[in-house]
């Protein structure tokens, strides 16, 4: 039974006489499937539709309902009321984003676009297999790596675009026949894996400003994994043997890996130590999920010392171009000091630095241009959700909106540029000597960049 709350006010249970653990819900054993889902998962799947990354686990011993609550199985024949998290937020997921859509047209504004893909993965024996090519995966190691902003990717795990719920479901179903599971004496199929089920949802939206004219677009991406972990058991209890015993072994030590790496994140005396993400490829793949950038919830007894930075996934285009019409704007002030003599040219070191800027927000620009393209590419393979057939260029409209920019960007990045050639050659005069054309080729400087 739980202890009385704690001094902090948190529920909280008491094991023995000196170990408390705190929790955020209990549920008794009569909880539905709907109660459980509306309140650990509901504002997830909202919170992921703004941009936030997400993770739902279940972890427990074998036998005990993991993959019924997550409801990653594939019994299709179940009732409404017993389908699990993972089908209830697909049907939330997609419900969110045509409500989104159909308010944006309701009220006159353009309505935001999406993408949803899906990946569906399971670690077997330390080995990642692709649960959508399961055939092609048993051959083929896949490498587990970090991207540059700290997320944790799969490279070659096949991803398969969704434009619906019955699709997304389509998606978990094919995967889940595809997963390894095999009797014991404790589950007649127990899951031989620890299984992850990810949507990956990318989308494009007008935030709409109070100035006038301030409107711009912007991108965002969040990740939400459904993972099912293998039943922790003890292989006395299981009776496994050979095989079975050597799944059970690889089970427990990825779940102790597991322990591990929460253990060293909730400790506050051991926050400064080293994490432990790399002892297992479990908490390898969950690394962002268990002390990066995501909201995370264990159906578990966990401690609440663990805490996430979880920030909007926003894809950084609209900003960039905000910097860059600044650092113009004040690039146009400079020479027009220079012009009126408020300014004067001591150094060529000065020309030399103000060139560097503009050729860094020439080469942002470039990197926009390119990013812009791949956009309208991804347009016209369809794989967009819009809200009517009239839409169908919307992405296209906003692509175009950013080109418009960036081609005012060009012009006065070109005045800008001539302006710098005058300055130089008058510095060049004014020294008796011309300098080396080299500096038209001055090396990106990281400290000018706009980023």
């Amino acid at each position: 039974m739980p202890a009385p709350p704690s001094p902090l006010g948190e529920p909280q249970v008491t094991l023995g006489s000196d170990k408390s653990f705190t929790y955020n819900y209990v549920f008794d054993m009569e909880a539905s499937q709907e109660n459980v889902y509306e309140t650990c998962v509901s504002s997830l799947v909202e919170s992921s539709l703004e941009g936030y990354n997400a993770t739902v686990l279940a972890y427990g011993q074998t036998g005990s309902g993991k993959t019924y609550t997550m409801g990653s199985g594939f019994d299709v024949e179940l009732k409404d009321e017993q389908k699990g998290i993972i089908p209830r937020a697909i049907h939330h997921l997609f419900d969110g984003i045509h409500t989104r859509i159909e308010k944006a047209q309701e009220s006159g504004h353009l309505p935001p676009e999406f993408k949803v893909t899906a990946q569906f993965m399971e670690l077997y024996n330390e080995e990642v297999i692709d649960l959508f090519n399961p055939a092609y995966g048993k051959d083929k190691v896949y490498k587990i790596h970090e991207d540059p902003y700290g997320g944790i990717q799969v490279r070659g795990v096949t991803f398969k675009s969704v434009v619906s719920a019955e699709e997304a479901l389509q998606c978990l179903r094919l995967g889940a026949l595809s997963r390894t599971t095999a009797s014991t004496q404790m589950n007649t199929q127990s899951s031989r894996s620890h299984a992850i089920f990810t949507l990956h949802i990318k989308q494009q939206r007008l935030v709409v400003s109070e100035e006038e004219g301030a409107n711009e677009f912007e991108t965002l991406s969040a990740k939400f994994h459904f993972v099912d972990l293998a039943g922790s058991e003890r292989l006395k209890r299981t009776g496994a043997t050979g095989e079975r015993q050597k799944e059970g072994i690889s089970i427990n030590c990825g779940l102790l890996a597991l322990g591990n790496v929460i253990s060293a994140l909730g400790d506050k005396s051991k926050r400064a130590l080293h994490i432990p993400y790399r002892d297992s490829k479990l908490t390898r793949l969950l690394q962002d999920s268990l002390g990066g950038n995501s909201q995370t919830v264990m159906i578990a007894c966990v401690r609440r010392n663990i805490k996430n930075r979880i920030f909007i996934n926003q894809d950084k285009t609209s900003k960039t171009i905000s910097q860059l019409k600044q650092q113009i704007a004040q690039l146009q002030l400079e020479l027009v000091e220079y012009k009126q003599g408020k300014r004067i040219i001591r150094e060529d070191g000065e020309v030399s630095n103000l060139r560097t800027r503009v050729k860094a927000m020439q080469e942002t620009i470039d990197a926009l241009t390119l990013k812009n393209t791949n956009l309208l590419a991804e347009k016209a393979t369809g794989t967009w959700i819009t809200g009517t057939a009239s839409n169908d260029h919307d992405v296209a409209y906003m692509v175009q909106g950013y080109l418009k920019e960036i081609e005012e960007l060009r012009a006065k990045l070109m005045e800008s540029n001539n302006t710098c050639e005058q300055l130089r050659k008058q510095l060049s005069r004014s020294h008796g000597y011309q300098h080396p054309t080299a500096i038209l080729d001055t090396s990106f400087d990281e400290n000018t960049s706009p980023y």
